[in-house]
Order: structure tokens, then sequence, then C-alpha cells
């Protein structure tokens, strides 16, 4: 009787595959399981990515302005991304360095924003929509791709608003 009980175990547990947990991730034996690279699991984000930081609005710029965050949540809560002086200065945070990009006033189309600036480190390309206009404020949504001459890029939706 009691190799009938034990059988049924035996074959139980040698069927089970085999499992391991390394730094809290559960890595299983199995012929369908996929190889991660552990530098890939420790990393600072995806390859070849910008570090965007969040920042408030630098003491130069006051008055009529562009400025954006990831999200509206980020806007509420005046965590910036992108801001602009409308025409002379935009500023960028990269990997915790505030980064100044000079501007050319004009270029600046209220229904489909779109822009490209660019310093000799840096190349920032915005693409919105305007979604609500107020007196003298503009709502916008739509993406920002930043590059370095690296080749490094990171693309983020952005959400924000332009006016005086």
């Amino acid at each position: 009787m009691k190799k009938l009980f034990l059988i049924p175990l035996v074959m139980l547990f040698s069927c089970q595959k085999e499992s391991k947990t390394v730094d809290n991730i559960l890595i299983k034996n199995d012929s369908a399981a996929i190889q991660v690279d552990s530098a890939d699991i420790h990393g600072s984000g995806t390859p070849n990515e910008i570090n965007l930081g969040i920042f408030k609005f630098p003491a130069e710029v006051n008055g009529c302005s562009c400025y954006f965050s990831k999200n509206k949540e980020d806007f509420d809560q005046e965590k910036y991304i992108y801001i602009d002086d409308y025409g002379n200065t935009a500023y960028v945070k990269i990997d915790d360095k505030m980064v100044k990009i000079p501007m050319k006033e004009g270029d600046f189309d209220p229904e489909n924003f779109s822009k490209t600036i660019k310093n000799d480190d840096v190349t920032i390309t915005i693409d919105g929509k305007k979604i609500k206009e107020m007196e003298e404020v503009m709502m916008f949504e739509g993406t920002m791709t930043v590059e370095n001459k690296k080749g490094e890029k990171t693309i983020t939706s952005i959400y924000g608003e332009c006016g005086c």
C-alpha cells in the first residue's frame, strides 16, 4: 500500500520544472525559457536611451514660454522635461545636467506644433497638436524626440502648454 502512494508522489515531483530565484527574479529551467543577460536586468534602462530629467522653471525664463511634461499628471505637479522662452533658449535636463539649446524665433505653428532645435551635442524634435485653447494659452500633446551625437535616442510623449 505504501508503494502505491509513494509512486505517484515521486512522479509528481520528478515532472516539475526546476526553478531558482536570483535577485528576486524567478528563472525557470524550461525548453521554452528565454535566456536573459544579467546586464540587461540590472542596467539603468533601455540601451542607447537618453535619460531625461524633470526640473522646475529656470530663473532665466519668465513671460511667454512653452513647457512640457511627459503626461498630464506630471504637468499638474510641475514636473517639466522641456521648457523654452518662445524663441531664445530651450532647456532640457539630460543625465542630471541642464542643457541649453539656442532657438530661432518664428518656428511655431499653433495648429500643428512642430519644431526641431539643436546645439553641438543634442537635437530635439517636437511634434504635437493643439488640444485646447484658452485666452493667451494653448494646450498641446504630442511627442518629443531627443537624440545626441552618439546616436542615442529617446522618444517620449509630451503634454503641456505655450502662452504668455
